[in-house]
């Protein structure tokens, strides 16, 4: 009986993959990459510069996603003719697929006024999820059918898809502003950040990696 290695059972794996142009290998990642998003976050004026640098190199966008068995990430991912997504990105562990609907905005924009009251920016971000959740309300079988069945192979996707906006950042928080943001995170059942948070998962990545080398000698 002819044993694959490690490689080779997920080539196959990824060859039968429906999705296997949208999968990211998600421990390729060293020091430089911390350097280059690092870079990225602090020179971005727009939100247009953080997309165009995700598109370019998405893995910067799963390391914080735990899921075992693979991550896909999926730019410009449209729901009907009215609604895309800025990324759909995904994670499959033993219980199945697990996705997360996300939407971008400057690193430079602020998530309160000065009065505590969420921001147009902020606002616009949480409709956005908001309505892509009541379209696959109406959509779900679509939405998870395979793609060679005419659907858009977003496997286990449901209604209430969780929602990551991210936005702004660490150092323009007040310790209101971040309470007031995980308080309505929790209230939209949405995951509200900071990009900094894709920073500190990068960090813990490597670090992780890092780690494991030097236990393993490899």
């Amino acid at each position: 009986m002819k044993i694959m290695s490690a490689a080779q059972a997920c080539a196959e794996l990824l060859a039968r993959d429906p999705l296997r142009d949208f999968f990211s290998f998600w421990d390729e990642v060293n020091e430089s990459d911390i350097d280059a998003l690092r870079e990225a976050l602090d020179t971005a004026k727009r939100e247009e510069d953080i997309q165009q640098f995700f598109q370019a190199d998405p893995k910067y966008l799963i390391q914080h996603l735990g899921g075992g068995h693979g991550r896909w990430i999926i730019p410009k991912q449209r729901l009907g003719v009215q609604h895309v997504t800025d990324f759909m990105i995904g994670e499959r562990d033993s219980m199945g697929f697990r996705w997360q609907a996300v939407e971008l905005e400057s690193p430079l924009a602020k998530m309160f006024t000065k009065s505590g009251n969420p921001s147009a920016h902020l606002t616009h971000a949480v409709r956005q999820i908001q309505d892509w959740r009541m379209w696959l309300a109406a959509n779900q079988n679509y939405a998870a059918h395979d793609r060679d069945q005419d659907g858009l192979g977003l496997t286990d996707i449901h209604s209430d898809v969780q929602g990551l906006i991210l936005m702004g950042r660490r150092a323009t928080e007040s310790d209101e502003t971040r309470r007031l943001r995980r308080q309505m995170g929790r209230d939209a059942k949405i995951e509200i950040h900071t990009f900094d948070y894709l920073l500190e998962a990068l960090i813990g990545r490597v670090n992780s990696l890092k780690a494991r080398r030097e236990m393993t000698g490899r």
